[in-house]
């Protein structure tokens, strides 16, 4: 007689199912993910996206009765970005789910979409460094603490760019508490952001921007703290960034999808996490890394 046990029930669970439930796990550890701009490639459409750059031109005062003519334009550039795919298995034996306290696939899975999500947060943040490369470069000391001076920099720097829309500043823990700390630093004046914990706990936001990593406002301007932030200068340094939704584009071809494979001869279960997706530079001055002692 066939028999229904914990083990096939599981293998059978439809992938839908577990995807849904990983991405629950999975959602507080996207940080980056959500500020940046979101693009998907359909099934059928290749493997790269391609986004055309329009030139920056001025416009001028005209009269009634002028006849205006063509102006030329620079050409424009293209951002083009590669889908690829991103995937990790874990085979579980029989024994071990019968015999560890830790004995639930679901375990198993929760833990493979957490490492995709680093994975993807991580993708994002290694472009941080290559930002504002065809402008001033990056802002901070290599070896110093992050300042205000330095964020306020940063801000400007942006605002020269005429970077679009909402500023968001990325940055690594460290980084995090050396603002903090030049911010309520009462010896030397600074002390204008002591609320800052009471803006995290009532978890105001300016509209359609993610509360994962979300530490506090300051200029207004959302900051944002992830481990994910990749060291610089033979890591002596931390890169985080300030940049605007236009400055980096994940394309996601494939959403995150955790299925379960049995393998009854081997008596284990194969827990599959895949993900297709690209990440790349949309607009290069729209973002400025900011690098700073780690």
């Amino acid at each position: 007689m066939a028999q229904t046990t914990t083990t096939t029930l599981d293998a059978w669970v439809p992938s839908e199912l577990i995807s849904a439930d990983i991405l629950q796990e999975t959602r507080p550890n996207i940080v980056v993910a959500g500020l940046v701009q979101r693009e998907f490639l359909g099934a059928g459409q290749g493997k790269v996206w391609e986004q055309t750059q329009l030139p920056t031109t001025a416009a001028a005062g005209v009269d009634e009765a002028a006849d205006l003519a063509a102006a030329a334009r620079t050409p424009a550039t293209t951002a083009s970005i590669t889908i690829g795919e991103v995937g990790l298995s874990t085979e579980v034996t029989d024994l071990a789910l019968e015999t560890a306290i830790l004995n639930d696939l679901a375990v198993w899975a929760r833990s493979s979409g957490r490492a995709i999500a680093q994975k993807v947060d991580g993708d994002l943040c290694a472009l941080l460094a290559g930002l504002n490369s065809s402008g001033t470069g990056a802002v901070g000391i290599s070896g110093q603490n992050l300042s205000v001076a330095n964020f306020i920099e940063a801000i400007y720097t942006l605002e020269l760019a005429n970077a679009p829309g909402q500023k968001v500043c990325v940055l690594h823990p460290v980084q995090k508490m050396d603002l903090f700390t030049a911010l309520t630093d009462a010896s030397n004046g600074a002390a204008v952001f002591t609320n800052l914990p009471e803006l995290v706990r009532e978890g105001r936001l300016p509209d359609g921007l993610s509360a994962n990593g979300f530490w506090g406002v300051f200029c207004g301007v959302p900051i944002y703290v992830t481990t994910e932030v990749e060291t610089a200068n033979a890591g002596a340094d931390r890169c985080g960034a300030m940049f605007v939704r236009e400055a980096i584009t994940l394309v996601q071809l494939r959403p995150l999808r955790v299925e379960y494979q049995r393998d009854a001869s081997a008596r284990s279960t194969e827990v599959v996490a895949t993900i297709a997706y690209g990440v790349g530079e949309n607009v290069d001055t729209f973002g400025v890394p900011i690098i700073t002692d780690a």
